[in-house]
């Protein structure tokens, strides 16, 4: 009787390990990160909001982009810590700008990198808009599909957004600090191992937060020619090997939270719930005078 009893639990747990052992065929959160060719269906039968996120676009733009270079434009140059995000209604008076209304769908792309993309990427998730996607590979990736570009930016009517602050995908340098010992949460360091180790100083202390553990941002993507994001597995992998696992809680940053920006969106991406950028990154950090670093 007891044999019979145990039968069914054995079943369900082999069952259940064996779906825990199935590889990724796709990204949990394979809905934001367009294909160029999805991008071309879409630009056919939606209205989206296209935004172009590189510094300079020269004359190659997908048809119905607008121009918004992201890093420059994010940055409040009036905060004493290098590169900040600007403060909320600043950034509803520029997304407004682009023409973004608070129902809209976006699509974010760059040069191929898709670190302009996921800085607006993660801005816009922050400051409360949550229906964006990034074009995987970029500009690179469209021409590499043979689609046609145009040379003038899009121009379109002011937008409505308004801001509403998602304060769980954020934390300062006191919530870094206090995580730094707690075994629920991962530093994630998306700089260069250089950096990480202090051997590249670029702040008045060199190294690492306690405890971090260290993946350069580019180490998700194909190192040669179009740098599209590497399969899903393959990312997982690099995570898991790190301890980054989807039940922690994740902290990801860099000098400056660009590079840790798309660690962030890397890691939503990849379906982590549970992740709240240091907007102030080791430019801050690295000059605290109360800082410990390893």
């Amino acid at each position: 009787m007891r044999k019979l009893l145990l039968l069914p639990l054995l079943i369900i747990f082999t069952v259940s390990c064996a779906v825990e052992d199935q590889p990724l065929t796709d990204y949990p959160n394979s809905h934001l990160l367009l294909s160029a060719s999805e991008l071309n269906n879409i630009i056919q039968n939606e209205d989206v909001l296209l935004i172009d996120a590189r510094s300079e676009v020269s004359d190659s733009l997908i048809p119905g982009s607008i121009h918004f270079p992201s890093i420059s434009e994010l940055t409040d140059p009036d905060n004493p810590v290098e590169s900040f995000l600007i403060g909320a209604e600043l950034f509803q008076e520029k997304m407004r700008a682009t023409g973004l209304n608070n129902n809209d769908r976006v699509v974010i792309y760059d040069e191929g990198n898709s670190l302009a993309a996921a800085r607006l990427f993660y801005a816009l998730d922050y400051y409360g808009f949550s229906n964006a996607s990034i074009l995987n590979g970029g500009i690179q990736g469209w021409l590499a599909d043979g689609y046609d570009i145009i040379d003038t930016p899009a121009v379109r009517d002011e937008g409505n957004f308004s801001f509403n602050v998602n304060e769980a995908v954020f934390c300062d340098i006191t919530y870094v600090m206090e995580a730094s010992n707690n075994p629920d949460i991962i530093i994630f360091d998306a700089r260069s191992e250089d950096e990480f180790t202090g051997k590249d100083e670029r702040a008045e202390k060199s190294g690492h937060i306690p405890n971090a553990v260290n993946l350069e941002w580019s180490n998700v993507l194909q190192q040669e020619g179009v740098p599209y994001f590497l399969p899903a597995q393959e990312i997982q992998d690099k995570y898991t090997e790190l301890g980054i696992t989807p039940d922690k809680e994740v902290i990801p940053h860099c000098h400056t939270n660009v590079r840790g920006s798309h660690a962030y969106f890397t890691l939503r991406l990849m379906g982590y719930d549970s992740v709240r950028p240091y907007e102030g990154s080791w430019a801050e950090y690295g000059n605290n005078p109360d800082s410990v670093v390893q």
